[in-house]
């Protein structure tokens, strides 16, 4: 029998605080390759074990530089400070809503998510839950220096963490949308927006000229897997026990499908602000005959799948949901089983 597999996440996550600077100066920076937009709420020159550096604390990027970068090499040295959770470097800057974004979890040293590349995407912040391959186990020393050092080149970008010279993380094809950008940095401690979480010394970039961008995902997709999805949305729904009705007049888009099948709901449509939404998704599956089908699912945070108007399966993949501590990764970890009939299927999907 073939196997249908479907594997769909989204993590529908608000923009966060990548906002415009107010009061931000246009500086240069000891150690700093040319000229930065530094916003002096968030980053401020200084020493740090015996090194002129910058502090970073608080979640927007305190530090832009003021130009364009393509493709080239960003190299830093990077210090955790006690108590610091984040430090994240972010390239082909176009807004707080779309960049390429690589972050370390400081709190998380010599784990296997210490290093994470995650883009933002339409303002969405979830997308590591999408792409758990690119995680890395890195050493990231409190009160002691580490090197960092990504090189980009058109659709890739390699990432190299202390003296290694093998890349922690490769990714073969960036998942942003922004193929120019600005560089900038960001850092946090959590929940303590004044502490400072990192300081940054000796951040050079090198720009070069760019490779070709390869136009969406070459990647062959599994034997089985469902193409031909469509999104609408998205629509309020405060009542997590209460789903919205699809109006009448729902607008519905195509949405691509990435590697392993996955469908990133956030390259069509973008979250609102603030509240809690659902989207809804549709393909068709044609059979040759009536019989039972086994459907594989991944997603991220919230799913609930209709065949032919009948409830087939609900599922919650959130952060912390599962057990204390787990990511809500969007792996293909669910098995359900389809009554299809011959002939024309229709799938419906909320998220």
């Amino acid at each position: 029998m073939k196997r249908e597999i479907f594997t769909l996440a989204m993590a529908f996550l608000g923009a966060g605080p990548l906002a415009a600077q107010v009061g931000a100066t246009t500086t240069t920076i000891p150690g700093f390759d040319g000229e930065w937009v530094i916003d002096p709420r968030s980053a401020r020159v200084g020493q740090h074990l015996g090194r002129p550096a910058v502090f970073i604390r608080a979640n927007f990027p305190p530090i832009l530089s003021t130009t364009e970068f393509a493709d080239g090499t960003i190299e830093f040295d990077m210090s955790t400070i006690p108590g610091g959770n984040f430090l994240g470097f972010v390239f082909r800057y176009a807004d707080g809503f779309n960049h390429e974004n690589v972050y370390f979890r400081l709190h998380k040293s010599n784990e296997f998510e210490a290093v994470q590349y995650a883009p933002r995407v339409n303002g969405s912040g979830g997308t590591w839950q999408l792409y758990p391959q690119f995680f890395g186990r890195a050493e990231l020393p409190v009160d002691g220096w580490v090197h960092v050092r990504a090189e980009v080149s058109g659709s890739t970008m390699q990432l190299f963490v202390g003296d290694s010279a093998k890349p922690l993380i490769v990714v073969p094809r960036l998942r942003g949308q922004i193929v120019n950008g600005r560089v900038g940095l960001w850092g946090r401690v959590n929940d303590k927006p004044d502490e400072w979480a990192v300081a940054i010394c000796n951040l050079r970039v090198r720009p070069r000229s760019p490779e070709k961008i390869v136009a969406g995902d070459t990647t062959t997709l599994p034997s089985g897997t469902i193409t031909g999805w469509q999104v609408a949305g998205p629509y309020s729904a405060a009542d997590s026990t209460k789903l919205p009705p699809i109006p009448a007049t729902a607008a519905w888009s195509p949405v691509p499908i990435e590697g392993a099948g996955l469908v990133n709901v956030t390259r069509v449509i973008r979250k609102p602000a603030a509240g809690r939404f659902v989207a809804y998704l549709r393909a068709t599956i044609t059979s040759p005959s009536a019989r039972v089908a086994p459907m594989e699912i991944g997603f991220s945070d919230h799913l609930v799948v209709w065949l032919n108007g009948v409830p087939v399966f609900h599922g919650l993949n959130s952060l912390g949901s599962q057990y204390p501590g787990s990511l809500g990764l969007a792996v293909a970890h669910n098995r359900t089983f389809l009554p299809l009939r011959a002939g024309r299927n229709e799938l419906l999907v909320a998220i």
